[in-house]
């Protein structure tokens, strides 16, 4: 039987456990923050470039790496990280870097992430 004692001692160990997310489950986000920050920066990278998209293919090129970078967020958000979703973010950002114009900044940009998010993956 617990006395009141041990009562608050277990009570405040499950509150510093749910706080660090122990009790409650992992904070998914955690494990993958690098990787999500670089996500994150590399769809403001692309939301940058599709305001200086010119014809239907290089608007597409653009959405659809944000679709795919979307979706490996999503499953990042719960601890997952899909091989498939990562190599087609990777491939959509490819194919914005081979065929659509861009600035010399936006280009950089878009490069710069996409070698970070190899980088962030490896580093995992």
């Amino acid at each position: 039987m617990m006395n009141s004692f041990h009562k608050k001692v277990l009570a405040l160990a499950l509150c510093a456990a749910a706080g660090s997310g122990i009790a409650t489950g992992r904070d998914h986000s955690r494990d993958y923050g690098e990787l999500r920050s670089v996500v994150d920066r590399t769809q403001g990278d692309l939301q940058a470039a599709s305001t200086l998209q010119h014809g239907d293919k290089q608007r597409a090129r653009v959405q659809h790496a944000q679709d795919d970078l979307s979706k490996l967020d999503r499953k990042l958000v719960k601890g997952k990280f899909d091989k498939d979703a990562f190599d087609h973010s990777l491939s959509a950002l490819k194919s914005i870097l081979d065929h659509n114009t861009l600035p010399g900044s936006g280009r950089d940009a878009l490069m710069r992430d996409l070698e970070e998010l190899k980088a962030a993956h490896e580093r995992r």
